[in-house]
């Protein structure tokens, strides 16, 4: 498995191959995949509506590896998109586990978390995070490019069919194709 190299390492090298050539350097800018700029503007306020951190179940709390706070300030903002970023693989989007956790097992086989949040994969909120996730270059598809957007479900949304974005137990997303 390929690691991406982190930031710190990047910088030495940077500063390294800088103090070798003699040169200088007057701004190095590291792609950040995925964006953090896209996070805040669209994953965030979706995982919010969605409901993933409602209550002492949810996120609201460090469950397994994660934590999502409410209306954060900038550094519980950073913070949230850290702990989100660290469940994703941009060099293999559909691969991470932020999708095979969220996503129905029918969709994913071997999903793991107590609930899914996508019944579909042409789901607006399942689209969204996988650009996000693959987004590599200026022209490539981001969350707020796609053309819609995901709504806070209705209480009654696992009760009936329909509703692509809803988090429910997974017993109740699974549906036949």
């Amino acid at each position: 498995m390929r690691r991406r190299p982190d930031a710190r390492a990047c910088a030495l090298a940077v500063g390294l191959w800088t103090a070798a050539c003699g040169g200088e350097i007057e701004r190095a800018i590291l792609d950040e995949r995925p964006r953090a700029d896209d996070y805040a503007a669209h994953i965030q306020p979706m995982l919010e509506r969605l409901g993933c951190s409602e209550g002492s179940f949810c996120h609201s709390a460090p469950r397994g590896d994660f934590k999502l706070v409410v209306s954060p300030d900038a550094t519980a903002l950073h913070e949230n998109y850290l702990g989100v970023k660290a469940l994703v693989d941009p060099e293999r989007p559909t691969e991470s586990r932020l999708l095979r956790a969220l996503a129905a097992s029918s969709l994913l086989p071997g999903g793991t978390h107590v609930v899914a949040c996508f019944r579909r994969e042409d789901a607006c909120g399942f689209r969204m995070l996988q650009a996000w996730i693959a987004w590599q270059a200026e022209g490539d598809p981001r969350p707020g490019e796609l053309g819609c957007t995901v709504e806070a479900p209705p209480s009654d949304a696992c009760d009936t069919p329909g509703g692509d974005d809803v988090c429910c137990p997974r017993g109740v997303v699974d549906v036949s194709p």
